[in-house]
């Protein structure tokens, strides 16, 4: 009994001391750790394997915070993050399609982030485009992940084979190009006018650097620029099959040797590589000699969602961490996308002359979102009707853009 009394004493003793030590701050009790969670839509194993890496390090740095990443299909990102945000269980981070940042901020669920991307020492060598696709006024809505864009492949074989001594520039060499290589089963050009988003992405390039707005497509500028496709599917040297092609079906026809030319982004080169075929990349020709290409901008941007404060904050430390240009340079190759701070992305265009046509458009590099804001997916929507109608030969390019004109109109005045 007198060493069952003794034990007693002594746990007692060990209890008080204890809490003493935990007043005076000597003992520490276990930090409460701050969870993340990150949707987004990343597939492509590069990818994955970049944000597994930026979790490790991340965590590393600050263990007071946990990363979870959830992934959902591309289609469904916007909707998921509207829905999760209404019945107020938000991610801390939604990974945003740079033309739809606007449009999620409209509905009042964005954090603006301006104070703290101002602290970031990158922030005033983001490239214009980039910037433009974040901002509303004075507010900032995220911070991007890394852009791409589009650029003209080529095959130099095939080029050469048609006597074709250099690249086109221009889009009177580019038709020639495209007249001198067709040749069945090839054609001189491939592209995606299939009826998503991606027909509109890869006609602005083509609409922008001819001088013209999607909100305003009766305009002689737009006209110029959809009939230049369409007399390329007319003359065979685009295959009509072109609206049903996307962006995964026209590398496809590249590497198989069936187009001489592709426009297309930096996210293929890999697979353009490890093909075997003897490529090169040049800047999309414009409409005249000395004139610069206008590029439309993907990517995605880290945007922090409106909810709890601990969240919020430990949101912004993980996009700040994002940016030292070290990293943010790492993440952008592993990713195959051009950084969108100016001097990372030219060290990127050094160190690999296939990404310098994309570094070299970065500066005239336009965001989506320029031409309507919040509202630039429905007039998508209108153009890329236009363009499959006039493709098709279902209305002529002039009606086609004429209705696609009013439409685009009547959502303006919205």
């Amino acid at each position: 009994m007198k060493s069952h009394t003794k034990l007693k004493l002594r746990f007692r003793w060990l209890i008080l001391l204890g809490s003493a030590l935990t007043g005076l701050g000597l003992v520490n009790s276990p930090a409460e750790v701050t969870t993340v969670e990150i949707v987004h839509y990343f597939s492509v194993q590069g990818q994955i394997d970049a944000l597994n890496q930026l979790q490790k390090d991340f965590e590393a740095a600050n263990p007071d915070i946990k990363i979870h990443y959830t992934y959902v299909p591309f289609g469904e990102l916007v909707s998921r993050t509207l829905q999760m945000a209404a019945v107020h269980k938000p991610p801390g981070i939604s990974a945003i399609d740079n033309p739809d940042v606007l449009r999620v901020a409209k509905a009042g669920i964005l954090k603006d982030i301006s104070a703290a991307v101002a602290k970031i020492q990158v922030w005033d060598d983001v490239y214009p485009g980039p910037k433009a696709a974040v901002t509303d006024g004075s507010k900032v809505y995220g911070m991007p992940i890394g852009s791409n864009s589009l650029a003209l492949y080529y095959s130099k074989k095939l080029l050469t084979d048609a006597g074709v001594s250099a690249p086109p520039q221009t889009w009177d060499q580019l038709t020639e190009t495209a007249s001198k290589t067709t040749k069945s089963p090839v054609y001189g050009i491939a592209f995606s006018a299939v009826n998503t988003e991606e027909a509109t992405w890869q006609w602005e390039p083509f609409l922008w650097s001819n001088g013209g707005s999607l909100t305003d497509l009766s305009s002689k500028d737009a006209q110029v620029a959809l009939q230049l496709w369409v007399d390329w599917v007319k003359k065979g040297y685009a295959s009509k099959d072109v609206v049903n092609w996307n962006q995964g079906d026209v590398p496809n026809q590249f590497i198989g040797g069936s187009a001489a030319t592709m426009v297309m982004g930096p996210w293929q080169l890999a697979n353009v590589k490890k093909s075997g075929v003897d490529f090169g990349i040049v800047t999309i020709p414009v409409p005249k000699e000395g004139s610069k290409p206008v590029v439309p901008l993907g990517g995605e941007v880290w945007c922090v969602l409106k909810g709890d404060s601990k969240v919020e904050e430990a949101a912004v430390k993980f996009i700040q961490f994002t940016q030292e240009p070290e990293r943010l340079r790492k993440i952008c190759d592993t990713f195959n996308y051009i950084s969108s701070i100016r001097s990372v992305a030219k060290q990127q265009g050094e160190a690999n002359p296939e990404l310098k046509p994309f570094v070299d458009q970065m500066d005239t590099a336009r965001a989506r979102s320029q031409d309507g804001g919040a509202k630039y997916p429905d007039i998508s929507l209108a153009a890329r009707t236009a363009i499959q109608r006039a493709l098709t030969g279902q209305a002529s390019v002039e009606d086609a853009l004429k209705d696609a004109a009013e439409k685009i109109k009547s959502i303006l005045a919205k």
